[in-house]
């Protein structure tokens, strides 16, 4: 009995100590099974606050102010965005768009045609981060027309291989990131993903074959979008550095790894900041893919 009086006096204090810096937490889970939904994405729309849920879906956050809009994402899940009005979030439920991706798996790959497109060729040795003026996790995606040589038959994505680009003076060690494939909406911006969570890990200047053979994506008509998801977690922590800004003032700026290889590209890359996509001209990121029908 002493020793559960000590752990929850230990518990109240944590939480009081949370409030009293100005922080609030909660825990992200699925609405139907109550599982815990592994580095989950929260941002404070319209600001920089942001962060990326643990393993066991629980995040700390910088309070936001009364009325400003919370938004919480999943890959495979819908998005839900809740107005903060106090301290407690305790606990946020989020629903599986599985219904729509069920949609498009509608049969198996036969494979007797298969062709491989090189999207890692670049002169320049570039590379984009996880890391920025803003916090919570972002995506990037680069977009893929279905290749014409199935214009009339069904196709489906076998495999693709990511890069880790090496750097300079980074940390070497394993990160974590998570592959995003989603689909195209009419009006040309990110859907529903094609498929369930899939996380990976790598070292600086490595690369990353995922089988996707039994995952059956089937290519929407019009085309996917395919990149990586970068985790603001612990793991992935690498330094905080001070960044000066107009009015003499530093803001604190933490480096998260790992840091994708990317190729310049004529096409733009489809960026998730601050809880809103962007469509931006830079460099996409590196990848190979296998399309087989």
């Amino acid at each position: 009995m002493r020793r559960f009086y000590t752990i929850l006096v230990l518990l109240v204090i944590a939480i009081s100590s949370n409030a009293q810096d100005g922080i609030i937490d909660g825990v992200v889970v699925d609405s139907v099974t109550k599982e815990a939904l592994a580095f989950a994405n929260i941002y404070v729309l319209n600001t920089t606050l942001g962060t990326t849920s643990n393993e066991n879906g629980y995040f700390q956050l910088k309070e936001p102010n009364a009325g400003q809009n919370l938004r919480f994402g999943y890959v495979g899940y819908n998005s839900k965005d809740i107005t903060y009005v106090n301290k407690q979030l305790d606990t946020i439920f989020l629903s599986s768009n599985k219904e729509e991706l069920n949609e498009v798996v509608v049969q198996a790959p036969s494979q007797d045609k298969t062709i491989k497109i090189n999207g890692s060729k670049s002169k320049g040795k570039l590379g984009i981060s996880n890391s920025g003026d803003d916090e919570g996790a972002h995506i990037f995606l680069r977009y893929f027309p279905k290749p014409s040589e199935f214009r009339d038959k069904a196709a489906y994505l076998n495999s693709a291989e990511f890069f880790l680009f090496k750097g300079i003076g980074g940390v070497k060690r394993n990160y974590i990131f998570r592959i995003r494939i989603m689909r195209l909406t009419e009006d040309d911006e990110p859907g529903y993903d094609l498929i369930d969570n899939i996380t990976l890990t790598g070292r600086p200047g490595s690369k990353i074959l995922v089988d996707l053979e039994r995952e059956r994506i089937l290519i929407p008509e019009n085309g996917f979008l395919i990149g990586v998801e970068g985790l603001q977690i612990d793991q992935n922590y690498i330094r905080t550095s001070k960044l000066l800004l107009e009015n003499g003032k530093y803001k604190e700026l933490k480096r998260y790894g790992p840091t994708f290889k990317v190729v310049e590209s004529k096409d733009p890359v489809y960026y998730l900041s601050r809880g809103e996509w962007k469509k931006m001209q830079m460099p996409v990121p590196a990848m190979n893919l296998i399309i087989t029908n």
